[in-house]
């Protein structure tokens, strides 16, 4: 099957192959990044272990390398966070094999104002993105090339966050795997922001006409087709991850507890069940009876149109609403997960260490899902969180890890790691942004 893409975008691993294709970053450079003025790595091609004392610029590294995988940076609201204070630009390059091939991106942050952090509320910056060396036009073209899979301790929002950490998740990680993904996020993104749009001049008006009713079923029309399918989307993923996940954490508290999940239809927890319908609608009973008592084997199963109808109604049904409040209270950006541990809430009953493995069992179900989409080994990224897992799960995480992963760790001392992590390993020093390599690992 030939697959029609950008010109220069590398035709991902086909899965003919029975060998998984190794991603390795070769080296690194950052310029004015974060605390960082200089700071130049070449990697080894599987374990490094970045060392430093807290505040020094170790998660500074792994978030740039990330930032080159995913074109998002998690911990920075705005971009001008990402350019060390006193500078006015900031650049980040890293070169990386994939597929045996040579591969390089480029990120580039440049003011346009002058003084940047002075004037952080009106900073305005140019971005220009380079991939192999030729310019692209939005973090989009980085979807795909360097894959990362990151470990850090802010992914405990995934159980302990609100609903938003939660659809974050999947939607990059199926943005990851599905590059058609990225685009149907981001129309319906717009798609929403004009009807909120139209909702805050219905609102303001203090009227809704004939035409106002019109638009607003056209609008509503769009949110469904588009809603459903990334509920659809989703879903699917689900099915493929939780099962990896259930295992993982089967064995992680050795058979204990069993890990369940369930998406939530935004639709499921609104009013009381009861809905409104038009004579001329087509509501059929058995979509009449899916609106009221479904469950997660309910969507799995739905056909996408079944889905964008259940949607279409639902806005219809709380329009009043929606016009109180001036935004669109029904569809997959308003989605949850909820996970559970022998049935009961994860977030509300869990404790520390049973939240940790829980994420811990995510993040390995979704190695395996990138591993199996991609035929890919992906790179690692685990952000000062080795050390906080205790022997069982450290042997764990070294089993995916044993097959020739590059991986990066951070950690502020060595103690508690199990000899193997040591092993063969190449270490890091971080003072007060300042990276150099070191022979042996300083004692902490």
């Amino acid at each position: 099957m030939i697959q029609v893409q950008q010109v220069g975008s590398r035709i991902p691993a086909t899965r003919a192959s029975n060998r998984l294709e190794i991603v390795r970053i070769t080296n690194i450079r950052l310029d004015n990044f974060r605390n960082y003025q200089t700071a130049l790595m070449e990697p080894h091609s599987f374990g490094n272990i970045i060392l430093g004392e807290n505040a020094q610029g170790k998660s500074n590294l792994l978030e740039a390398i990330e930032f080159a995988g995913t074109g998002k940076a998690y911990r920075a609201a705005k971009d001008f966070e990402l350019v060390r204070h006193g500078a006015d630009n900031m650049r980040l390059e890293i070169n990386f094999e994939a597929e045996g091939m040579p591969e390089s991106i480029c990120i580039a942050l440049k003011s346009k104002t002058g003084a940047l952090h002075a004037n952080a509320l009106t900073a305005s910056l140019q971005r220009d993105i380079k991939v192999n060396g030729v310019k692209q036009s939005s973090t989009a073209a980085l979807k795909r090339r360097l894959i990362v899979v990151s470990f850090k301790s802010q992914d405990l929002n995934i159980v302990r966050g609100g609903p938003a950490f939660r659809r974050d998740w999947i939607d990059v990680l199926l943005g990851n795997l599905r590059a058609a993904t990225v685009g149907r996020l981001q129309q319906y993104q717009k798609i929403v922001a004009q009807r909120n749009r139209l909702l805050r001049t219905i609102s303001e008006s203090g009227r809704l006409t004939g035409s106002d009713r019109e638009q607003l079923k056209t609008w509503d029309i769009q949110v469904a087709k588009s809603g459903s399918e990334i509920i659809k989307e989703r879903l699917n993923l689900m099915s493929e991850l939780i099962p990896l996940a259930e295992t993982h954490h089967e064995r992680l508290s050795g058979k204990r507890e069993k890990l369940t999940s369930e998406y939530i239809f935004k639709s499921k927890s609104a009013r009381d069940g009861s809905y409104n319908f038009d004579e001329d609608e087509d509501d059929s009973a058995s979509l009449r009876e899916m609106m009221k008592s479904f469950n997660i084997e309910d969507l799995k199963n739905a056909q996408t149109k079944d889905i964008a109808k259940i949607i279409y109604l639902m806005l219809k049904d709380i329009r009043g609403e929606e016009i109180a409040r001036k935004q669109t209270l029904i569809g997959p950006h308003r989605d949850d997960i909820a996970f559970a541990l022998d049935g009961k809430s994860a977030m509300n009953f869990g404790s520390q260490g049973q939240q940790r493995s829980l994420v811990l069992s995510l993040k390995l179900a979704e190695l395996e899902a990138v591993r199996n989409a991609l035929n890919e080994q992906p790179v690692l990224l685990l952000d000062d969180v080795l050390a906080e897992l205790d022997l069982l799960r450290q042997d764990v995480l070294m089993e995916m890890v044993g097959s020739g992963m590059q991986t990066f760790v951070t950690t502020t001392h060595l103690s508690s790691f199990k000899p193997e992590w040591l092993a063969d390993s190449q270490f890091f020093n971080v003072e007060n942004g300042s990276l150099s390599a070191v022979r042996e690992p300083i004692p902490r």
